[in-house]
């Protein structure tokens, strides 16, 4: 693979289902005015030689796209079919519009059938839908083989998720990767082996207590530790401490991500 020029990762998302604040509390992380603490939905939007890829579509797309103004949404890859990562979907068709083309979506098998359960009218749109104004989405099943992406070679792999599965996606520009695992409950030995040498690594981290489907603050620096990743991110954060308790409690090199945080690589 060519070398593509720089590469920038913006963290358009970096909270947990519920997003940040919650509905009806008065926690100081919700009432926190650091906006750090304000923690929309996961999403991840990475961009290359004026190529847009954006890993996974939260309820909250639509207003992270006006905040941070990013140009083009080229991919989408979806990691999951939980709401907090796909409810997002039906907003791709403004960009349908700027860039006056249709936007491919690749996911593993499994996932796609959730996409087919609730976006049917996108991925098989009746006739009586023809001329509606909907989202024009090539969607491409992947298996766990790299495929090319604009500038990117991109390669996901399923990283259990509590009960559920979800994929770990890898980001490569040529010889420097990305590793996003925003929703996993084990740092798997592939999902380390991943994370081993990269650049840039987003891994989930919800809270200190346990979790069924997310992996707790002390598992998510272990695992970026052992990986020597340079510029290693927490991201999937819940509600219960503040961005700048978890800037003081994490070892270098380890950092909370935040809603906007931009990292080249």
């Amino acid at each position: 693979m060519r070398e593509p020029g720089p590469a920038v990762v913006t963290v358009l998302g970096s909270g947990t289902s519920t997003g940040v604040p919650v509905v009806g509390c008065s926690c100081p992380t919700c009432l926190s005015r650091d906006p750090r603490d304000r923690r929309s939905r996961c999403g991840v939007h990475v961009a290359c030689e004026g190529f847009g890829l954006q890993i996974d579509v939260s309820p909250d797309f639509r207003e992270q796209a006006l905040r941070h103004r990013f140009g083009r949404v080229d991919a989408v890859v979806v990691t999951h079919c939980h709401a907090d990562h796909v409810l997002g979907l039906d907003d791709l068709r403004r960009f349908n519009t700027i860039q006056g083309g249709s936007i491919s979506l690749h996911a593993r098998p499994w996932a796609m059938r959730g996409i087919e359960r609730i976006f049917g009218y996108l991925v098989n749109p009746p006739p009586e839908q023809a001329g509606m104004y909907r989202a024009k989405i090539d969607f491409r099943e992947e298996g766990e083989e790299p495929f090319e992406c604009g500038p990117f070679r991109v390669r996901l792999f399923d990283v259990p998720h509590g009960p559920a599965v979800a994929s770990a996606v890898e980001v490569a520009a040529g010889s420097r990767r990305l590793v996003v695992a925003s929703d996993c409950s084990e740092a798997t030995p592939a999902l380390a082996d991943a994370m081993r040498g990269a650049d840039v690594v987003l891994l989930d981290g919800l809270r200190d207590r346990p979790h069924a489907a997310h992996l707790t603050f002390a598992g998510a620096v272990e695992a970026l530790l052992a990986s020597g990743c340079p510029r290693p991110y927490v991201i999937h954060v819940g509600h219960d401490v503040l961005h700048a308790d978890l800037l003081k409690r994490f070892p270098a090199p380890v950092e909370p991500a935040y809603d906007g945080l931009s990292v080249g690589f």
